[in-house]
């Protein structure tokens, strides 16, 4: 793909985030998902998926893990992931992290949907209950889209990056040396 694509593609990744953002925040999806229940029409089919909160995050966190690919393949193009055996393991991570940094930003964007899944397991697992997915406030909103575009991003930028962000982190179950 050549570089004036790329980033038209990247200028439409955020203006439909930042659209798809205010949305999910400023306009509740019930009466759109309670209209639905009567009588299915495209239309409320189309803007409750569009403004539910889960699947408005969703999309949200997909753009974001095509805008994470579409950026550093812009910043890296013309860059070659090297092969190289032998070496320290910091000269390994860095081939790989060009090699992802270089990558179709299609594939960034399907690690930016597990990330996704990974957060709805987790809240389905951590947060029992009836009416877990019924409804949540601007601020919940606010704070969940957030937080799964910035880590959408950052996956789709660089994987090798977030997964050192998560080795860095202090945890119980690593032994003392």
């Amino acid at each position: 793909m050549n570089k004036p694509l790329h980033l038209a593609m990247g200028m439409f990744c955020v203006v439909a985030w930042v659209l798809l953002f205010a949305a999910g925040l400023m306009v509740p999806s019930i009466a759109y998902r309670e209209a639905l229940m009567k009588s299915f029409t495209v239309h409320n089919f189309f803007m409750a998926g569009l403004l539910y909160t889960y699947t408005n995050v969703v999309t949200l966190t997909c753009l974001a893990g095509l805008l994470g690919g579409i950026s550093s393949r812009l910043t890296f193009r013309d860059y070659e992931p090297q092969v190289e055996a032998g070496g320290d393991g910091n000269h390994q991570l860095v081939t790989i992290s060009m090699a992802y940094r270089t990558e179709n930003p299609i594939a960034s964007m399907f690690r930016s949907f597990v990330v996704f899944l990974l957060y709805i397991a987790g809240v389905a697992i951590g947060t029992p209950g009836e009416k877990l997915f019924e409804s949540t406030s601007p601020d919940q909103y606010a704070r969940v889209a957030g937080l799964l575009s910035l880590t959408g991003f950052a996956v789709g930028f660089d994987p090798t990056m977030f997964s050192s962000l998560l080795s860095s982190l202090p945890s119980p179950l690593k032994r003392k040396v």
